[in-house]
């Protein structure tokens, strides 16, 4: 929630959202993160985190259609469609390619019992393949959305609530990240403080377990409403950096990409507040 003196913001839906009528395909802004790894039943091994990137997301409201593209690779791209749809409930859509590819998408709505999002959404896109008992796992996130603009991030705070969703993998296995927080930006000083707790469940073997509660500061590059914060490990021993943007009118929202760090391992997923 951005907290402002005299500015009275109207609500405004995503202009990606469902149901929006555009006569063409539209780029959407975005920033994204992949992390790779090689897994068996009982471990996990070959993982990195790979740097995070900017780039964009196509979606076509003539078909309903995404298309993503790798964070090595421009060429690679892959586009999910209501054809694709596997599940779908108030919190997340999920589309389906083959056996070894899901396009994972937060579903913007207005009862969506994880977080409700007007300007920014986020999806996890996977693909694997499997030789000899060993699964190789590509894991993407994407953080896409209408971004604030730079007048939006000169004055006043902004208080928001927030969630994180993620991969993080050490030498016992992968693990499915979720969490919730807080994040505090203070547009006037040009600062950030935030604080997440964090459980890692575990996909295939291992224990599940905390990460206890990491928090960090950092700083709001007026230039493209971005933020950029830095973590501090914690008592056990772990540690979450974040890079990211405000997005809505009046940076109603956040949006961005973690890293967490620590005891041998490594995650990345989003991080989206409001």
């Amino acid at each position: 929630m951005r907290i402002i003196n005299s500015v009275s913001v109207s609500a405004m839906a995503l202009f990606f959202a469902s149901g929006a009528a555009h006569a063409a395909a539209t780029n959407i802004s975005a920033m994204q993160s992949t992390i790779k790894y090689s897994k068996t039943a009982t471990a996990a091994s070959g993982f990195g985190n790979y740097a995070r990137a900017t780039s964009t997301v196509v979606y076509d409201p003539a078909t309903d259609t995404y298309t993503v593209r790798d964070t090595g690779s421009l060429t690679i791209k892959s586009s999910f469609g209501p054809a694709n749809v596997s599940s779908s409930n108030a919190t997340f859509v999920t589309y389906t390619k083959g056996t070894n590819e899901t396009f994972r998408r937060l579903n913007n709505n207005a009862s969506n019992p994880l977080i409700v999002l007007t300007y920014v959404d986020y999806g996890q896109w996977r693909r694997t393949s499997t030789a000899a008992g060993t699964t190789s796992v590509n894991d993407t996130y994407l953080v896409f959305g209408t971004k604030a603009p730079s007048s939006a991030v000169t004055s006043g705070t902004g208080s928001y609530s927030t969630i994180v969703d993620g991969t993080f993998i050490d030498k016992t296995g992968s693990y499915a990240v979720s969490g919730n927080g807080t994040f505090n930006a203070d547009f006037s000083h040009g600062t950030i403080a935030y604080s997440t707790i964090a459980s890692a469940t575990p996909e295939t073997s291992g224990t599940a377990f905390s990460f206890g509660t990491m928090t960090g500061s950092g700083s709001i590059a007026v230039r493209g409403a971005s933020f950029a914060g830095r973590g501090a490990t914690n008592g056990t021993g772990y540690a979450m950096d974040v890079n990211g943007n405000f997005y809505g009118p009046a940076a109603q929202e956040i949006g961005g990409l973690f890293h967490i760090r620590g005891n041998g391992g490594s995650g990345t997923g989003a991080i989206v507040g409001n």
